[in-house]
């Protein structure tokens, strides 16, 4: 069996940078097609040389690749106005090729996002990811899936996105794949922290595997993609609530402020979640976790983003040898404990800020 298929999973409760990866192997790997299961709570950034943007919560984020096929298989729960909006802004970046949809990925409306609102009293970015999924589940008879919604398209989106067996796609493919992972293993509904704080489904390479449709047997290589600080949402909410979104098994919650007094930055660390914009909250390497989410996944490498909050000498640094000793510490302390090779490593936030061992 051709074993084509590179997945990128988060190693931790999301927010590790998957969205850099994920462009930076598009574009510098070949792959012939890219598929995802995401849903619209959470949003992946790549950001080019020049500083410039790629956001995106549905498209995979190898557009950035003019010769890869863009899939969305039947694990996506998609919110039609976000993918319509993704479609025209970076139609550059498409060109002349199709969004293929599997007829059965799941369409979220407003009734899914009101349902969140009214039930949900822990960590969610009340998108109506979950409400939807449920609806699928239970076979509800007014349900609307991608085959139903999509029969009438806007004029201009009419031959961009095409309804298909995404899964016969997949397999007839002999070339490389990248399969782009959504969220984290740490918010995986049976595998993740403390539920409820988790999210409405499972998040690690075997679901993504099997919302591809494909066998394990095709896998070649998984990423996981780690950080040193790991983060959970925000406990503010942009619907006018509070809520507990979790701890992090026993791990310290500090301060950006302090991991930006640790690493000596000279700049303001505070980060934002991509979809709800408010201050992620973050907390002490926990490596247990990391032990445990290896053990569920069984990474091939290990990806470090974020290297520069150990040490911000680190930052935008391009070469191993430049890398501070408490870079180099950290890296064989993970490599130690996972048994796990750190191939790649993150130093800042552009597709150039990236040391790749690999090569």
């Amino acid at each position: 069996m051709n074993r084509n298929l590179t997945i990128v999973i988060d190693g931790q409760a999301g927010s590790c940078g998957k969205g850099k990866i994920c462009g930076y192997l598009a574009k510098h790997d070949y792959f012939a097609l890219s598929t995802n299961n995401w849903s619209s709570n959470a949003g992946h950034t790549y950001v080019d040389d020049n500083g410039d943007k790629v956001v995106v919560s549905h498209l995979p984020m190898a557009i950035l690749n003019p010769k890869c096929k863009l899939v969305l298989n039947a694990g996506c729960i998609i919110t039609p106005e976000i993918l319509f909006n993704e479609i025209r802004k970076y139609k550059n970046l498409i060109g002349n090729r199709k969004i293929y949809i599997h007829p059965r990925a799941m369409i979220i409306l407003e009734k899914h996002r009101e349902e969140e609102k009214r039930i949900i009293k822990s960590g969610s970015t009340f998108k109506g990811c979950g409400s939807a999924q449920a609806e699928k589940i239970m076979r509800n008879p007014n349900v609307i899936l991608a085959k139903d919604y999509f029969l009438e398209l806007p004029e201009d989106l009419k031959n961009i996105i095409e309804i298909t067996d995404t899964a016969k796609m997949i397999n007839q493919c002999n070339d490389n794949i990248l399969i782009e992972g959504a969220q984290g293993q740490d918010l995986d509904i049976n595998y993740g922290l403390d539920y409820p704080n988790v999210t409405s489904r499972m998040c690690s390479a075997s679901q993504l595997i099997a919302d591809a449709g494909c066998s394990p047997f095709k896998v070649k290589d998984i990423f996981m993609v780690i950080r040193p600080y790991p983060i959970r949402i925000s406990n503010k909410t942009d619907i006018g609530e509070d809520i507990y979104s979790g701890d992090y098994d026993g791990s310290k919650e500090i301060t950006w402020n302090e991991v930006k007094n640790r690493c000596g930055s000279d700049i303001d660390l505070k980060e934002y979640t991509t979809v709800t914009k408010k201050t992620r909250r973050v907390f002490e390497m926990n490596w247990n976790r990391l032990k445990y989410n290896v053990m569920i996944n069984k990474p091939t490498q290990i990806v470090l983003n974020f290297a520069q909050y150990i040490d911000w000498k680190a930052y935008r640094c391009n070469n191993y040898d430049e890398l501070p000793n408490k870079v180099k510490d950290f890296i064989k302390k993970v490599e130690d404990i996972t048994n796990t090779p750190v191939t790649i490593i993150g130093t800042g936030e552009r597709d150039c800020d990236i040391i790749d061992l690999r090569k």
